[in-house]
């Protein structure tokens, strides 16, 4: 089986990196023992995604190359997946559904590194969506299917509505490259806490279509079949709905909320200004894997990747608009996120994390709750509350009510001291920045996360 870096890059320090790296220097990496060396900040993208810290360390213990990190995931997934069916057999439904997530975050990280054997990465990505899909109606809050119709074929994604009586608000989530809806998991749950429906989605070009770029140049056309599909379900509200895109996913999020009116607010993660940064700037192993996920030859891609920009829609763009970056994000530079916000003329907000990584993955304990709340608060301009107090209820809620209150919820109860912050993976550290320490500079601690907030 023929593997090569990808995303294993992180385990380079910084100044190594660049168009110089090769996969050889990864498996060197690898071989000398530089997994179980991983730090802690590159831990985090996968104790966020639901591998626990005991089966983390499991595995990085046991990889000495590429294909050892291919079989060595694969085989705590089997596990899991294996724990989840006989669980679910003795009836405990929901030790079966945390094992059967479990088994498909292990799935999904063994497909990482697979780019030139695609039949073997096709088949470890049928296996991360078929225990995905085990565990979806075992879930506190179940997943339906959720399929769409677009140019003659059925595209799938999940459903999840919390409990509660009228229509609900919804956000249609997106992954990234070499990425998958089912990863999408833990930012589901963050928005059901919050009362929203969600719509866990493979992006076009994404996931289980990443075989097809053009749908990645111009994915309008999608964002609105998704949008007449949510029409149809009568527990959602078609007049409160938001996208929300990691990487390339947010950069088509942006674009679709660019054509249709119906979104009424768009949240990008790390999203590129255009494509072509992975061209002229990230690193050559990107270039060589976008190439073979969808594909064709890297010099084909060169006259492709031109076409997927932004520059031809932010100055149109009326949605309000939150994007995010980080400053050691080297997929996607953070420079784009600061192009993105430039550019744009609507309301916007930035948020920048000086020393987060792609996707912002070792600052999710800040990003997400603020990407939460703004959304959130964007919906409900178009979506009141609609739960029925008494009328003495109401009285005491009207007397009540602050000046703080009337601004905002949220603030108004931080100010009483009455909020609490929402770990969203209690065995992952919160937050930590993405940079190597080394003999001569003291390492930080834990939680040090610097930020820059901007408003438009």
């Amino acid at each position: 089986m023929a593997v090569r870096g990808g995303r294993l890059d992180f385990l380079v320090p910084h100044f190594l990196r660049g168009q110089l790296l090769r996969p050889g220097f990864v498996r060197l990496s690898l071989r000398l023992g530089a997994a179980q060396q991983m730090p802690s900040w590159a831990k985090l993208q996968f104790l966020n995604a639901g591998v626990s810290p005991e089966d983390l360390t499991r595995v990085l213990t046991r990889v000495t190359s590429l294909i050892s990190w291919v079989d060595e995931w694969e085989s705590l997934g089997r596990a899991h997946e294996q724990g989840g069916r006989d669980a679910l057999a003795l009836g405990r439904e929901s030790q079966a559904a945390r094992r059967f997530l479990a088994a498909s975050a292990a799935y999904n990280f063994s497909q990482y590194v697979v780019f030139l054997d695609m039949n073997r990465k096709q088949r470890l990505h049928d296996s991360c969506v078929r225990a995905y899909a085990q565990a979806a109606p075992l879930l506190d809050v179940p997943a339906q299917p959720f399929e769409v119709t677009y140019r003659r074929r059925t595209l799938e994604g999940y459903l999840r509505v919390p409990p509660g009586s009228g229509p609900r608000a919804v956000v249609v989530i997106f992954n990234g490259t070499n990425a998958v809806k089912e990863e999408l998991h833990w930012w589901s749950d963050a928005f059901l806490d919050r009362g929203i429906a969600t719509v866990m989605f493979d992006g076009p070009g994404l996931g289980r279509t990443f075989h097809k770029l053009s749908w990645v140049a111009e994915p309008r056309p999608l964002g609105t079949a998704i949008l007449n599909a949510i029409e149809s379900h009568p527990e959602l509200d078609p007049g409160a709905v938001s996208f929300v895109g990691m990487s390339l996913g947010g950069y088509m999020a942006i674009r679709m909320a660019s054509h249709d009116p119906r979104i009424r607010s768009v949240a990008a993660v790390s999203p590129p200004y255009s494509a072509a940064i992975y061209w002229n700037v990230t690193l050559a192993g990107l270039r060589r894997e976008l190439a073979a996920l969808y594909h064709i030859e890297e010099r084909e891609m060169t006259s492709v990747i031109e076409k997927i920009t932004l520059a031809d829609v932010l100055p149109s763009l009326k949605t309000p608009l939150m994007v995010s970056g980080g400053g050691h994000d080297h997929i996607t530079p953070g420079s784009e996120a600061w192009r993105i916000f430039e550019g744009a003329r609507c309301e916007r907000e930035l948020v920048f994390y000086p020393r987060g990584a792609h996707d912002c993955f070792n600052v999710l304990s800040d990003l997400r709750p603020r990407v939460v709340s703004w959304t959130v608060r964007q919906l409900e301009k178009h979506h009141p509350a609609r739960a029925p107090v008494s009328g003495a209820e109401d009285q005491l809620l009207a007397g009540a009510l602050s000046p703080a209150d009337a601004v905002d919820l949220d603030f108004a109860a931080a100010l009483r001291g009455e909020s609490t912050h929402v770990q969203w993976n209690p065995g992952a550290v919160a937050g930590e920045p993405a940079r190597w320490n080394f003999l001569w500079r003291p390492p930080r601690s834990a939680g040090d996360i610097e930020v820059v907030h901007r408003v438009a």
